[in-house]
């Protein structure tokens, strides 16, 4: 047993989230000041500040969409006779006025900060994001793939071998309910 705890997955994995965090942030904030330099030839001081205070104020226009408007939003559509809005699909109904807020904020933002033309910034507010889902992409599957052979390789030093251990692509968590 002690040997099987060695290479546990709440023991291996426990701080690998947080480093997988840090290591997305870090690979977003320097594609958003290398997308924002070279769409918008921003100075990197100006696309470093970019990339730090635009997130920030979109954390802002995150909180405010769920914690205000969503129920303004749900009364409004609750009040209103029409059948093609429904209170139910209120995550669908924010997430679109997070995406188009998002992209105005990174625009202003962008303009604000770096003194780019508002096409260039525009432009950069759509593009940086799209890199960024494929970053993002990248991360989780080497991620997914490095848990998956360590608990394989976890698997075989156990002394339960427990072979019908099968972990879930999409909940790098603690997922050992087999086992005992």
């Amino acid at each position: 047993m002690k040997d099987y705890l060695k290479y546990d997955d709440t023991q291996v994995f426990k701080y690998d989230n947080v480093v997988l965090a840090v290591i997305y942030t870090i690979g977003h904030i320097l594609i958003a000041m290398t997308c924002n330099r070279i769409i918008t030839g921003a100075t990197l001081d100006m696309a470093a500040a970019d990339a730090f205070i635009e997130p920030i104020i979109n954390g802002f226009w995150f909180y405010l969409l769920l914690v205000v408007l969503k129920k303004v939003i749900v009364d409004k559509i609750n009040y209103s006779q029409q059948s093609f809005l429904k209170a139910d699909n209120i995550g669908i109904y924010l997430a679109i006025l997070y995406t188009f807020g998002h992209i105005f904020i990174a625009m202003t933002c962008n303009r604000l900060l770096t003194g780019a033309p508002l096409n260039l910034a525009a432009l950069d507010a759509i593009i940086e994001p799209i890199i960024n889902g494929f970053w993002f992409y990248l991360l989780f599957e080497v991620f997914s793939n490095y848990k998956l052979r360590v608990q394989t390789s976890a698997a075989g030093r156990s002394s339960k071998n427990p072979s019908s251990l099968q972990s879930s692509k999409f909940a790098p968590i603690n997922n050992k309910n087999n086992l005992d």
